[in-house]
């Protein structure tokens, strides 16, 4: 019986360790296969949309700084005119239309507004329409009262414009029909003038002739008279000397007779001396009355064609104006439609300041105009309020800046309004959009000895997901497709020399799609063929078992 009970307990034995033998291979099997990686999906849609590249490079979000000012406009009324209907010279033409009479009602040194309490600090976090300080009642209601007064101030211009738009009109039409009778008159002392002038310039030309004559016959008698003043000093010097040859007491006679020749012949010397003396003054005054012609004369011929110049210059003038009485007419007609519409304008600003400020200053409150945090308050109790003054400084993440650096070849991408395209480290898969803002100067970079420019690019920081300081890199777009179908570049399997996605369908399963693809900004690729936009592709990435448990 012992010996029975040995071999059934060898056999148990045997049997057991065959069992472990058997779980052992189970288990180191499980563990292989718990080892052995699995595969993860991540989704993506396929997108119709534009896909850029172009020169990259590195830079760093700034989160920038917005001043909300106090820029309401409580100033006085300055377009307080009243129009007059007349005419005023302008480049030497008078002008019909309205004339402003501008009045002085003050300056706007006396519109403020006194702020009561400041309800915000540095620091602090803000929304939108968060109230910042509160003014005195005091103060908003004297300005409102002004503001008042303006508005009733342009309205009884806006009303004395539209009485002188109807003088003027008036006014123009009288201008037109007088125009239209001016072209005959004007001719008329056109032709009156010139003759005028020209009968003066003829005058002169008379008198110059004249006068020239006279001169030239007097030259003509001085020189007779002279030739025979000659003849006579020789009849004289004959008779001298025959006197003085004949012998008064041998030859009485002809002594006496020679005598009486020498005497005549010297009265006649005398008298011809006498009258060439005279000539000669004569001639003299000719001279200066010549002169005195000539200059006449001039002066004449200058007036004449000044005054042609002018009469023809206004014969003109008139006519164009009688040609043109209905533009003329039109165009009087417009300017005091103009003056009018000014003074409507001028009426109607009033209003909307009046306006503007009561939507403003809601219960004596100025509220926050963006969000962010405030970096600084300018504003303080018992500070004035006149316009254009800084009441706080805060941090704005609705709009971010990157600023880069740009060799001078890449320039032109880096001109101000160009698209560039901007990915973060934070947001591998995610393309944002920015704009050149700001080209700075060049600068020479010391290590490369490059021309370099600090290129400035804004980007609307949607859903606030961009902080300070993040890493960006920033592409100026050299070349760029628009509407195309486009995935990310990691969906993009290839195998045998063919590209391939993986798309889950609407009921879950995973097919296998080949595709044909195109450009690539180096995180999405253009799809030519293969897919449809909306449908949704899956990039594989590869984690253990054991390492997804953990």
């Amino acid at each position: 019986m012992k010996r029975i009970e040995f071999k059934n307990r060898t056999g148990q034995i045997i049997i057991l360790l065959l069992l472990s033998t058997i779980i052992g291979a189970a288990i180191i099997i499980t563990i292989v296969l718990s080892r052995e990686d699995k595969t993860l999906y991540r989704e993506s849609q396929v997108i119709r949309g534009n896909l850029a590249r172009g020169v990259t490079e590195n830079g760093s979000v700034d989160v920038g700084t917005v001043t909300q000012d106090f820029d309401l406009d409580i100033s006085e009324f300055t377009g307080s005119r009243s129009f007059t209907f007349g005419m005023e010279s302008q480049g030497g033409d008078m002008v019909m239309g309205m004339m402003p009479e501008v009045s002085d009602s003050g300056s706007a040194s006396d519109r403020q507004l006194e702020i009561e309490q400041v309800y915000v600090e540095a620091g602090q976090e803000i929304e939108a329409g968060t109230p910042i300080l509160k003014l005195t009642q005091e103060s908003v209601e004297g300005i409102r009262t002004k503001l008042n007064q303006d508005v009733t101030d342009a309205e009884l211009v806006y009303q004395q414009a539209l009485t002188s738009q109807k003088q003027a009109e008036a006014d123009a039409e009288g201008e037109y029909r007088l125009n239209s009778l001016y072209a005959d008159y004007s001719q008329a002392e056109y032709d009156e003038t010139v003759l005028a002038l020209t009968e003066a310039v003829e005058a002169a030309e008379e008198t110059l002739t004249k006068t020239q004559a006279e001169s030239a016959d007097a030259q003509a008698e001085l020189a007779e008279k002279e030739e025979l003043l000659a003849e006579e000093k020789k009849v004289l010097e004959n008779a001298l000397f025959t006197a003085e040859g004949t012998d008064k007491e041998n030859a009485l006679y002809w002594w006496i007779i020679a005598q009486q020749t020498v005497d005549e012949a010297r009265e006649l010397v005398d008298t011809l001396e006498d009258e060439i003396a005279q000539l000669r003054v004569d001639i003299a005054d000719y001279g200066e009355k010549i002169t005195e012609n000539e200059t006449a004369l001039a002066l004449a011929r200058k007036e004449l064609e000044s005054g042609e110049v002018t009469a023809r210059g206004e014969l003109d003038k008139r006519k164009y104006n009688a040609e043109n009485a209905q533009e003329i007419y039109d165009v009087a007609i417009e300017q005091s439609a103009f003056e009018a519409e000014t003074a409507k304008e001028d009426y109607e600003q009033a209003a909307w300041k009046l306006e503007e400020f009561d939507t403003v200053i809601k219960e004596q409150v100025i509220s926050a105009d963006t969000s962010g945090v405030i970096t600084e308050v300018y504003a303080a109790a018992g500070d004035y309020l006149t316009g254009n003054m800084e009441l706080i400084s805060l941090n704005n993440y609705d709009e971010v800046t990157i600023t880069v650096s740009v060799e001078e070849d890449d320039l032109e991408a880096a001109a101000p309004g160009n698209t560039v395209n901007v990915t973060l480290a934070a947001f591998a898969d995610e393309v944002f959009t920015g704009t050149v803002t700001e080209t700075g100067d060049a600068e020479i970079d010391s290590n490369t000895n490059k021309t370099m420019y600090s290129v400035t690019v804004t980007v609307q920081n949607t859903g606030r997901v961009l902080y300070q300081d993040m890493t960006a890199e920033v592409t100026l777009v050299t070349d760029e497709v628009s509407e195309a179908l486009y995935i990310p570049v990691r969906a993009v399997i290839q195998e045998n020399g063919e590209d391939y996605v993986k798309v889950r369908e609407e009921d879950g399963k995973i097919v296998r799609k080949e595709v044909t693809t195109g450009f690539t900004d180096g995180i999405n690729i253009e799809i030519k063929e293969g897919l449809s936009e909306g449908e949704t592709v899956l990039t594989e990435t590869k984690a253990s078992a054991q390492s997804a448990s953990e």
